[in-house]
């Protein structure tokens, strides 16, 4: 006697031009297995095609493509606080597949123990660099992963994917080249180099055909998923859960440490909520409402505050820098066209005034230049973060970015992709630590080469780079002993993530005006961070004056 699965008809998806946060938010609220449909068949071959990559066979594969969708049904929240609803799903792929894999390489050990034959070895093919350009993909910050996904994988217009992202044309751009720039760096570093033709076939999906229909079908909730579909989607829910049981006890711990302090007058008593991120900061997974408690509240609420640092109204703009012509070496390389160079040390919006390029930090509210942050304040999912790679990639704008934020122990990697060579004269700031070891370097960076510092310490004063080949290439790196710090865009806006409540200093400093208040400004100007309903504090627009800007 046979079974016989009767699957449901798959229909073109009715919500074409939705956006897929709101089919997910659609399912969530009224169950609507016609979104969900849609959420499935969009982003169907980049989901099947990274399942096949990391698991290495078709069968397999399926059931981790069913794996996927079952997470989703069971998760759709998760999806919905995500930044983009295909990245979600590229990382759930990614998870299920590593987890299918783990499945069929303890049945293929448990079959090479009830067997003498000799395990066969595997010949490196095209799908190994393809697994390693997911990894690094993975890798990758949250703001240059979606629009790789969004672009290559899911195979959007990049009019669909700002859309989808929420992003302008220009920032979708922007970011989307600065992304296939570390990517690249990334896989050097690996010993992988493609020409700029292959790189980006290379991204694109490896399931060229159509997803057969019974296959996107069997990932819709009403059809009964396999037994391993089932199985793998339940280990990711659980991993996932224990991450946030894990994070939530840090929390608790963190919390239960504020008991000591004395308080010599009553807080209010409120219960703000705590964004916990996911491995890739800026993606909450989950949120737990604590007990309110007037002793406990210096330690349970965390703010975003943001803010414009712009240029002062009374002044012109000043105008761009011209490199002289007869300076420029590797001409061809930099004005192709024969256009005009600028050096790009100063960069302000004309509509908002807005300055680019502008660190701006916390410290405590102290006069002593050298009070370190108090690690206690520090939200429990920065306190875990580890050590991380920093990339300045050569490119026709010189070393972009051209000022780097960092973290104490963070490593800063030049990666030179271009056809020229470049220079690059490093000199380390002034370190907040005694006797720190000097990390000066000036060495010639090749075609097709990298180069990384040592680990970064704790700076008073930024560490700088130039390269004297090409005299206008700059650039400034500075590292914090916290992660409360921010580089602005280039409308001047800026966002600082999860700050403590209380009482601190925000400093700002541009390399050629300086610190906002000159040097008595290196203690910064004092700000209250108080927690509010949304969790938001947005600061009045930030005036940069100084007399740096006349100078030329």
């Amino acid at each position: 006697m046979s079974l016989r699965i009767r699957l449901p008809i798959w229909r073109a998806d009715p919500f074409a031009g939705d956006e897929d946060r709101a089919l997910v938010q659609r399912f969530v609220e009224s169950h609507d297995e016609s979104a969900f449909a849609g959420l499935v068949s969009r982003p169907a071959r980049m989901v099947l095609g990274v399942c096949r990559r990391t698991v290495g066979d078709t069968h397999l594969a399926e059931d981790a493509f069913q794996a996927v969708f079952l997470v989703l049904a069971r998760n759709p929240r998760q999806a919905v606080a995500a930044s983009s609803v295909g990245g979600w799903l590229f990382g759930i792929a990614r998870r299920v597949g590593l987890a299918a894999r783990r499945h069929e390489l303890r049945r293929q050990k448990h079959l090479t123990h009830a067997s003498t034959d000799k395990p066969q070895t595997h010949e490196p093919d095209f799908d190994d660099l393809l697994r390693v350009l997911d990894e690094e993909l993975a890798a990758l910050p949250e703001a240059y992963r979606a629009p790789l996904v969004a672009c290559f994988l899911e195979e959007r217009t990049q009019d669909d994917a700002a859309k989808q992202l929420g992003w302008s044309l220009s920032t979708l751009r922007r970011r989307l080249d600065r992304g296939k720039e570390l990517l690249h760096a990334r896989l050097m570093r690996r010993g992988v180099t493609l020409a700029a033709g292959l790189f980006a076939g290379a991204l694109a999906p490896s399931v060229r055909a159509t997803v057969p229909p019974g296959l996107l079908a069997s990932a819709l909730p009403a059809c009964r998923p396999s037994p391993l579909a089932n199985a793998l989607a339940s280990e990711v829910v659980r991993a996932s859960v224990a991450v946030k049981a894990g994070l939530a006890v840090l929390i608790v711990a963190a919390v239960l440490g504020g008991l000591a302090v004395t308080l010599e007058q009553p807080l209010p008593i409120h219960s703000p909520q705590i964004a916990i991120a996911g491995s890739k900061p800026g993606t909450p997974i989950a949120s737990w409402e604590l007990a309110p408690s007037p002793r406990l509240i210096e330690r349970n609420a965390w703010v975003t505050i943001s803010g414009r640092v712009v240029f002062p109204e009374k002044r012109e703009l000043p105008a761009p820098k011209q490199v002289p012509v007869g300076s420029i070496k590797d001409r061809g390389f930099f004005t192709p066209s024969g256009e005009l160079l600028f050096h790009n040390d100063v960069a302000i919006d004309p509509t908002t005034r807005g300055i680019a390029n502008v660190m701006v930090w916390l410290r405590p509210d102290s006069n002593d230049r050298k009070a370190t942050f108090p690690q206690e304040k520090i939200h429990p999912r920065f306190a875990l973060a580890k050590a991380t790679d920093r990339f300045f990639q050569a490119g026709r704008d010189g070393f972009q970015p051209r000022v780097m934020a960092a973290r104490v122990g963070d490593r800063v990697v030049f990666s030179n992709t271009t056809s020229i060579p470049f220079n690059v004269h490093y000199q380390r700031g002034i370190s907040a630590e005694a006797n720190q070891e000097n990390g000066d370097f000036n060495i010639l960076l090749p075609s097709a080469k990298t180069h990384e510092t040592k680990p970064l310490p704790s700076l008073l004063s930024p560490d700088s780079f130039s390269d004297a080949i090409h005299p206008w290439v700059q650039g400034y790196v500075w590292s914090f002993d916290h992660p409360y710090y921010a580089v602005t865009d280039e409308s001047g806006n800026f966002q600082i993530k999860d700050a403590p409540e209380g009482s601190w200093r925000l400093v700002f400093w541009h390399e050629k005006a300086g610190y906002k208040g000159g040097m008595a400004g290196r203690l910064g100007q004092r700000i209250s961070i108080a927690a509010s309903s949304n969790a938001l504090q947005n600061l009045e627009p930030l005036v940069l004056d100084s007399k740096g800007w006349d100078e030329k």
